[in-house]
């Protein structure tokens, strides 16, 4: 490799998180498949780390920015610079990212749709994309008629190791006691999601039946270390990391023609215990969701479900009607889809194999089945972890 074409390239992902770990995969993956001439030194995103940068004299640097103060100081060392995340306004710096508006309406859509009716968001008021993802979730269910209450904590992507935990969790716990119930809320991010549910158990509060828990980010780590596991909203975030690449890339070579922010809609819902609940008064309709949940990826249909709590076909698709605008097949096909989405997720497990313990079937009918309720065909899904 020729020392006038190799590039030194800085990676302040850190990778104490998820997304920033998958960040920093899309970057390297878009480097190896373009065969590009760069060598890399990966830092946390921290000030303490600019002397050492300084001396090292980047060519670029591809950062996790979440501190105003070190991206004022990274752009004053005039090297090309691209941000992953959306957290500090008001900085020019070219950024990609998820479309945290659109976050917050598909979280509002996943909770409709459970049949709730109270809501409330949980997150940070100074990062931009928790403004952002509280905002997209507002004003969908304003539109809906609902309205949202909140409750700010300053959760970071790398919050200060001083942060005082125990007043945040007094604070909190009194907030989620006077929730009316049953409700739903969106977490800004799987940390705070997590220490959401472990308020919730110690006091008292039952998760998901009193409170269902949505996260962002599917930090599978975070979400299967929460009790119950969390559910969370999954983000594109190797193509996010390929993106910056490729932006880092024209940067270097002289291009002035970018967008100065690139925003990406998230991947949707992958849903765990945090959130298994529909409401409803219904004792029928609730008798035949627990059913559903239980016995859907072994093979039961709509008659199954009619013969288990004894009521007829059309008495319990008018009930489902009513309540959640759809029908029995229609809940049925939702939650083995979701589970194929999990397993397509977390596990190697072949796509056949996961048709089979979805209760989906075979890949024809799984392909069939998730193009219609995804969008896309299950191998074009997984293909994005």
């Amino acid at each position: 490799m020729s020392r006038k074409t190799t590039k030194r390239i800085a990676l302040l992902l850190g990778q104490d998180i998820g997304y920033s770990r998958r960040a920093l995969a899309g970057v390297l993956n878009y480097s190896e498949s373009h065969a590009l001439p760069w060598v890399f030194h990966n830092a946390p995103p921290d000030v303490r780390i600019l002397p050492a940068l300084e001396r090292w004299r980047p060519d670029g640097v591809i950062v996790h920015l979440s501190d105003r103060s070190l991206g004022q100081q990274l752009t004053a060392l005039g090297a090309p610079l691209v941000s992953v995340t959306n957290t500090v306004s008001g900085l020019r710096i070219p950024t990609v990212d998820v479309d945290s508006v659109a976050v917050g309406r598909l979280a509002a859509e996943y909770f409709l749709g459970l049949g709730l009716r109270s809501f409330a968001y949980y997150g940070s008021r100074k990062a931009q994309f928790s403004r952002e993802r509280e905002q997209g979730f507002r004003a969908c269910l304003e539109e809906r008629g609902y309205a949202v209450q909140n409750l700010h904590a300053d959760f970071l992507p790398h919050s200060p190791f001083s942060q005082d935990w125990s007043r945040v969790d007094r604070q909190t716990e009194r907030w989620l006691k006077l929730l009316p119930k049953p409700v739903g809320i969106l977490v800004s991010n799987d940390i705070p999601g997590r220490v959401l549910c472990d308020i919730c158990r110690n006091a008292g509060i039952r998760v998901p039946e009193e409170i269902a828990i949505l996260g962002v980010d599917n930090d599978v780590s975070e979400c299967r270390m929460s009790l119950p596991a969390l559910s969370s909203v999954e983000l594109p975030a190797e193509q996010i990391g390929r993106d910056a690449a490729q932006r880092l890339q024209a940067l270097i070579g002289g291009s002035e023609e970018l967008q100065m922010a690139v925003r990406h809609p998230p991947v949707g819902v992958i849903a765990r215990s945090s959130t298994d609940c529909q409401a409803t008064d219904d004792l029928r309709v609730k008798q035949a969701i627990d059913f559903i949940e239980q016995q859907a990826d072994k093979g039961a249909g709509v008659e199954a479900v009619c013969q288990h709590i004894g009521v007829s076909r059309r008495s319990l698709e008018r009930a489902f009607r009513a309540e959640f605008q759809t029908t029995v097949y229609e809940q049925i096909q939702r939650v083995r889809v979701a589970r194929a989405k999990r397993l397509l997720w977390e596990t190697e497990l072949s796509i056949g194999a996961i048709a089979e313990r979805s209760g989906l079937g075979n890949l024809r009918q799984m392909d069939r089945v998730f193009r219609k309720y995804e969008g896309e065909a299950p191998s074009m899904f997984r293909a994005r972890r």
